[in-house]
């Protein structure tokens, strides 16, 4: 089991990374944007990020981990630094993306210790699991509005943008996550 959990804890440290390096880039967009849909929604989705991360890091603890240096982290610093003052949605996701392409064998290894660190937590602690997938559901609808944002902007399709806004569904998820996590009993979280 320890290699299972350290398999676990590597898994949720790089995702913690890569969702604070998240939080920090699409605040970054936000703050030089004039278009207020799309300030509020780089707005929206960095606070997701942000909270990804503390939830990240407060499960590692529950794990008996700690927040620390990821693999990604210089990879990430560089990319932070080339993309953080980019203005314009359709040269921030050009350039993201092809930063991600230049960079992706440079971060083959930790897309498998996220990948190794998933599937010890389907494995061995089906409660991290259930967490992870769920983190990973809300980073769908966040790429989704950046790809419809994209298609807006870059005039391949006509607007509105889709919003960037989680379910009902999924905010209830998130509720009851978090009052089990605190202990609370998730009952009065029911709707109806």
């Amino acid at each position: 089991m320890t290699d299972a959990r350290d398999a676990i804890l590597e898994g949720l440290n790089v995702f913690r990374a890569l969702e604070a390096w998240g939080a920090t880039l699409y605040a970054r967009w936000a703050e030089h944007e004039a278009d207020a849909e799309l300030r509020a929604g780089h707005l929206v989705i960095a606070e997701r990020e942000a909270n990804h991360a503390r939830l990240l890091a407060e499960r590692l603890r529950a794990l008996g981990g700690e927040p620390g240096p990821a693999c990604v982290d210089a990879v990430l610093a560089r990319q932070l630094a080339e993309l953080g003052g980019l203005r314009g949605i359709v040269a921030q996701l050009d350039a993201l993306k092809a930063v991600n392409e230049r960079d992706a064998d440079a971060l083959a290894g930790c897309r498998a210790a996220l990948g190794r660190g998933f599937a010890a937590a389907k494995e061995h602690d089906p409660p991290t699991h259930a967490f992870w997938a769920q983190l990973y559901g809300e980073e769908k609808v966040s790429g989704g509005w950046y790809r419809g944002a994209y298609a807006v902007h870059s005039g391949r399709r006509p607007g509105p943008l889709p919003s960037p806004l989680l379910s009902p569904d999924q905010i209830l998820r998130r509720a009851a996550s978090a009052a089990a996590t605190a202990g609370e009993p998730a009952a009065c979280l029911a709707v109806g």
